[in-house]
C-alpha cells in the first residue's frame, strides 16, 4: 500500500490558514491592549498588557487647567489627566510635584510604602496598594510631560485578587508608556 505524500505546494496551502489563524490572534492580542491618545496636549498612554478600556470624553476642570478621561470595565477604572502647570519641563519634575501631592492626602501610604521608578525619560511608574472597606486595591499612575506646559497623570486601579502576589500587579505595567504624539 502506498502512502499519499502531499505536494509541497498542497503542504503549503495547508499552512497557510494556520499562519492566517496566528496572525489574527496576534492583531487580535494587539487591538486588546489599553493604548488612548489625546489632544491638546498632543500625548499616547500605552499599556500594553492591561486590557483595551474606552474612555469618555475629556471633561475640563472648572478653572480650565485639569482635563480628564475617565472609564471603566468589569475590573479597571482608568483616569487620564492632564494638568496645565509651569512646573512641566520635565517627566522628573512633574513626577516629583505629584508624589508630594500624594502622600499629603488622606489615607495615604507614606513615601516608603508607594513604589516609585523612572522607565524611561518620558515616563516614570508610581504603585501602591489601599485597604479599601476590607478589600486591598491597587493603583499605579503612569506619570509624564507633554509640550512642556502640562503634567501628565494616567491612574489604573483594581481590587487584589485572592492569591494574587502583589508583584504581578508591576509585571503589568512592563513596556508601559506615555509618550508626545508625533515623537
Amino acid at each position: 500500500m502506498s502512502q499519499h505524500r502531499p505536494s509541497s505546494a498542497a503542504r503549503h496551502v495547508r499552512a497557510i490558514p494556520a499562519t492566517i489563524a496566528i496572525g489574527l490572534l496576534f492583531h487580535a492580542a494587539a487591538a486588546s491592549a489599553f493604548e488612548q491618545a489625546f489632544d491638546s496636549p498632543a500625548f499616547i498612554v500605552s499599556a500594553p498588557r492591561l486590557p483595551s478600556i474606552p474612555l469618555g470624553e475629556p471633561a475640563t476642570s472648572g478653572d480650565g487647567h485639569v482635563k480628564t478621561a475617565r472609564g471603566r470595565d468589569t475590573t479597571y477604572v482608568v483616569e487620564v489627566s492632564s494638568i496645565s502647570t509651569p512646573r512641566a519641563g520635565s517627566t522628573r519634575a512633574c513626577a516629583g510635584d505629584f508624589l508630594r501631592e500624594l502622600v499629603r492626602r488622606p489615607n495615604m501610604p507614606d513615601r516608603d510604602n508607594i513604589y516609585r521608578a523612572p522607565f524611561d525619560t518620558t515616563t516614570f511608574l508610581v504603585l501602591y496598594i489601599l485597604d479599601e472597606r476590607d478589600t486591598k486595591q491597587l493603583h499605579a499612575h503612569l506619570l509624564s510631560s507633554a509640550a512642556g506646559t502640562h503634567c501628565i497623570d494616567a491612574h489604573f486601579s483594581r481590587n487584589l485578587r485572592a492569591g494574587e502576589e502583589v508583584d504581578d500587579w508591576r509585571a503589568s505595567f512592563a513596556g508601559a508608556t506615555v509618550r508626545e504624539r508625533g515623537k
